[in-house]
């Protein structure tokens, strides 16, 4: 600022304040240290740039500013006064004697040590905390309005982001432009900590948006850089588009609980985010339970039993992290479990966050362990199981599925524990043996067998047996194989494994060759097909080799450049063999895809070397998804299977039974090696080729029109008397009445138990959710509750949800042997009843008063959702469908139970919701072609993808699905 207007700013603040020196200026704002005179005490007057004070305007200003005039907080620094002088507007703080956030950042060249940036976090957001609870968003939380005055943090400008940004609107509103505002380089927020929502503009943000700047600033404080850097408008582009480099990747260091929880606060979502400023702090105090050793909370476990000494070692990180003052009694008390701890737990359960909900939980239960509603939030949050070891005594920890080192101690052998529910590592150790890590069963007992650190290692895990079949897309049919225990590599064979074979002669030794060698359909003599095999420079070895070695430095890389036959007579060598296709599935786990993919190697410039990946199959062998392919035992046809993906593949590629030429050697090809018990009675069934079926659904075409008239025809029927017979009402709940009726099928004699759910705080004629549950309806006698499958929510809404028991499911006679898609006239017979039931089902609904016939919606669930497109191609009366992790299946059955053949004929609105990581039906290869395929016009289909597996998050269904229906039904009466 000039002389002139400085000279008159003074003599309009003469009767109270004495302007003293300018001690900072930034892009809104110059600050004077000034004296104020009535209480003689020095101060700090912030004095809004002028043309951005002619844009906010007197008036608004000062409203804004003056309501953080009630914020008092030992973490906010105190607005003292506010006023307009000389034209200009002003606000004057306490004079705080220390440095800005920034300048420590600066100074430090970088991150801050640890436990300083903690205790600095937990302060501002014990500062947003009190000013959200108030109902005030800061909206410009970064570095610079962070003051550090000794060990204390103060959140600086309240109100002033929320005066500017009404400015900027109003300015935009008016000339469609920024206006003023950009016209003096000012905008609201700094762009490197900007939310997404706001970075878009959206004038509707609320206390999430603090909490992702905060999530910015803590990242900042952790790692030294911000998540994302450039000029400003790259900067926002990435705030709405861009996914951060994951934060343990900046900072290895951290624990990675912590680095998680930094994480959600970058959610894009606001819905994906920590719900409050209170819940993060929570789960910052939860998650420093690791900070106990294992003898010391052993010691404390049998001092003060668990729950004790859960509460004793949450204490004792919260004062790791802050100091002894860091622990407000607010996070001690019972109104904090009822106000944050159970909503966030409640929330993080929901959205299938079971780790740190089960965190969280332990650790409210310690501070309320009476608490009637924690303890059901308990059984949803974890679960217990024994866990025995051979030898007993072993030390038992967990970790969460992407955590590098954030193990949770647990007791010692055997004992009953509790584990979250969901995906999650188990560790066992114990002296004199080697350390056993698995991912997590959920099983009454867990019965674990430790190997003696003086056996030589193997460098395999133990692999239960079990009946086995593949679980993978065109493989359904395939009859189960009861698999003998047996052990499986840890990691796939590395280059120096294989070396050795190399170095032995091995590929000029006729006796590992035992298979024949077959080139254009003939078994070739070895000595001659052997020349095939050579590296980039002819001599004997891997196609990626050069030299007969592989390049300096690549000892623990994966073997890449092999062929089935090099990778069979390698297994010769070392006395082992490559694994069937039912041994390997069974290893590999590929029903936990969601879990494993996210940690595994796809989509990449290179493979990585073996231990140094975190995805884990549920026995403990590593990268069998991604990295390379691996070869096993199995033909299809003139073909080998090779199984689980490589770098360069797509992730569905782990669920994928691929196939190719075992003469293939590219660099993607490599293998791992099982060892069975010498009196394994494994059947060689197991060995035998398999016959799969795919389907390419990019290139086919439904059925033609007069193809289709005849399929259509086979669900006709005679639409004889429902003829209903009510068996129960039920009104002990008091939001919905259940009845519970038959009525008649169109086939045979039997009758189709229908339960109707209808709200009871709604009258009239209602809209209707009919619901087709997912395969388990096939093999459980008992409906699960209507929770189960986010039906409570839509009966909420004010929605009757009517649940048909279909052919073969619950209680009805069970005739079906398979829900796998087939060519049998029984698994026909089986399609035209489910398709029945459902029409007979709208026959019975429109009989009913309660019930609005222009208005009935279809919500499939999995196996419902697959049926879909036959139900709603056949029967008009749906208006609108909802379909939960649905998708097309690779068997082919016959044309009229395809439903591929009726996609086409489906016209009305579908939301399709499904994990991207599903092992049912593959993002790529089946979701996809079911939308492209769907008759709806495009407008009028959604596809939302969930980075998951074969379910979706409850909140992510009851957002979404409720929003649909409100969207084509129109709103229900609530």
């Amino acid at each position: 600022m000039s002389d002139a207007p400085l000279k008159a700013l003074a003599a309009a603040l003469a009767d109270r304040y004495r302007i003293v020196r300018e001690i900072g200026a930034g892009g809104m704002a110059t600050v004077y240290l000034a004296e104020d005179l009535k209480h003689q005490r020095s101060v700090a007057v912030k004095v809004l740039d002028p043309q951005l004070a002619a844009s906010v305007g007197a008036e608004r200003f000062l409203r804004e500013i003056r309501i953080t005039a009630g914020l008092q907080h030992p973490h906010i620094l105190t607005l003292i006064d506010s006023g307009e002088a000389a034209g200009f507007l002003y606000y004057v703080m306490p004079f705080a004697d220390g440095i800005s956030l920034r300048k420590r950042l600066r100074d430090a060249g970088g991150a801050l040590p640890q436990d300083e940036a903690l205790r600095i976090l937990r302060e501002i957001l014990d500062a947003l905390a009190h000013a959200h609870a108030q109902g005030l968003v800061h909206r410009d939380v970064k570095p610079e309005n962070v003051m550090l005055v000794g060990r204390h943090a103060l959140v600086l400008d309240f109100g002033v982001a929320k005066a500017v940004s009404a400015a900027r609107e109003r300015a935009r509103t008016a000339s469609g432009e920024e206006g003023a505002l950009t016209s003096v380089g000012i905008s609201l927020g700094t762009p490197a900590y900007m939310a997404p929502e706001q970075a878009a503009g959206d004038p509707d943000i609320d206390h999430r948006a603090d909490l992702y700047s905060a999530g910015v600033v803590a990242y900042e404080l952790l790692s030294g850089k911000v998540p994302f850097e450039g000029r400003a408008h790259e900067v926002l582009a990435a705030q709405v588009t861009a996914t951060p480099t994951p934060l343990q990747q900046r900072a290895p260091q951290l624990p990675a609980a912590l680095a998680r929880l930094v994480m959600r606060c970058l959610a894009k979502r606001p819905e994906d985010r920590p719900q409050s400023a209170e819940a993060v702090l929570a789960e910052l105090d939860a998650l420093m339970r690791p900070a106990v050793s294992p003898s010391l909370w052993g010691r404390l476990e049998q001092k003060l039993g668990r729950v004790g000494a859960i509460g004793v070692a949450a204490t004792i990180g919260v004062i790791f992290i802050g100091g002894v003052g860091a622990l407000t009694k607010q996070s001690r008390d019972a109104r904090w479990v009822t106000t944050v701890a159970a909503p966030e737990i409640e929330r993080l359960i929901d959205a299938s966050r079971f780790d740190s909900a089960f965190v969280l939980h332990e650790l409210a239960a310690a501070r309320a362990p009476r608490d009637t509603a924690l303890a059901t939030l308990g059984q949803r949050a974890g679960w217990e199981s024994v866990i025995a070891s051979t030898p007993e005594g072993a030390t038992v920890e967990w970790a969460g599925i992407d955590a590098l080192d954030d193990w949770h101690p647990m007791g010692t052998t055997p004992a009953r524990m509790r584990f979250p529910r969901g995906a999650a590592r188990i560790r066992l150790t114990l002296a004199g043996q080697r350390t056993l890590q698995r991912l997590l069963g959920q099983a009454d007992t867990i019965r674990l067998a430790l190997d003696a650190a003086a056996d030589q290692d193997s460098g395999m895990v133990r692999v239960a047996g079990g009946n086995t079949s593949p679980v993978m897309p065109g493989l359904s049919d395939i009859a189960e194989v009861q698999l003998n225990p047996y052990r499986l590599d840890r990691y796939e064979v590395t280059n120096r494994d294989y070396k050795r074979f190399v170095d032995a002669g091995g590929y000029a030794d006729a006796q590992w060759w035992t298979e024949p060698i077959v080139v254009a359909g003939r078994a070739a003599p070895v000595a001659q097909a052997l020349t095939r095999f050579v590296d980039r420079t002819g001599r004997a070895g891997p196609a990626s080799w050069e030299g007969g070695t592989y390049p300096a430095g690549a000892d623990d890389l994966p073997v890449g450049g092999v062929s089935w036959y090099e990778a069979n007579a390698y297994a010769r060598f070392v006395g082992q063999e490559l694994p069937t296709i039912f041994h390997w599935t069974r290893a590999a786990g590929t029903g936990a895809m969601s879990v494993i993919v996210p940690q595994s190697v796809f989509t990449a410039e290179a493979p990585r070397s073996v231990g140094g990946n975190l995805g884990m199959s549920p026995f403990g062998n590593f990268d069998m998804a991604g990295n390379v392919r691996e070869w096993v035992a199995n033909a299809f046809g003139p073909q080998r299977f090779i199984l689980g993906g490589g770098w360069t593949d797509q992730s569905y590629a782990f669920t994928d039974a691929y196939a190719q030429d075992p003469l293939d050697r590219a660099a993607i090809n490599g293998f791992r090696l099982m060892k069975r018990a010498p009196n394994d009675s494994t059947p060689r069934t197991a060995w035998a080729p398999i016959a799969r079926q795919m389907r390419d659904y990019s290139r086919e075409r439904a059925a033609g029109d007069d193809v289709y008239r005849t399929l259509a025809g086979t669900y006709a029927y005679d639409r004889t008397p429902v003829d209903v017979q009510t068996l129960s009402v039920d009104s002990s709940n008091a939001d919905y009445t259940m009845e519970h009726v038959t009525i008649a099928t169109p086939y045979g004699d039997e009758r189709m138990p229908v339960y109707i759910y209808v709200p009871t705080r709604v009258t009239g004629p209602r809209q209707t959710v009919v619901l087709f549950p997912g395969s388990n309806a096939f093999y459980e006698t008992q409906r699960p509750s209507v929770r189960s499958v986010a039906l409570d929510a839509i009966l909420n809404s004010g929605r009757i949800v009517v649940w048909p028991v279909y052919a073969s499911q619950f209680e009805r006679v069970h005739t079906l042997d398979s829900d796998a898609p087939r060519e049998s006239i029984a698994y026909r017979d089986h399609v035209k009843h489910w398709v029945q039931d459902a029409s007979r089902t709208l026959d019975y609904l429109l009989t009913r008063s309660d019930v609005d016939p222009a208005r009935i919606a279809y919500y499939g669930y999995s196996f419902g959702g697959r049926m879909a497109p036959i139900i709603l191609a056949t029967d008009p009366r749906f208006k609108v469908a909802v379909l939960s992790v649905a998708g097309l299946k690779m068997e082919r059955p016959r044309p009229e139970s395809d439903p591929f053949n009726f996609l086409p004929r489906v016209h009305i609105p579908v939301l399709m919701l499904n994990g991207e990581f599903d092992h049912y039906f593959p993002l790529e290869t089946s979701q996809r072609p079911f939308l492209a395929t769907l008759g709806t016009p495009a407008a009028q289909k959604k596809h939302v993808v969930f980075k998951g597996g074969h379910s979706v998050p409850r909140t992510m269904i009851i957002t979404e699905a409720l929003a649909w229906l409100d969207r084509y039904l129109g709103p229900s009466t609530r």
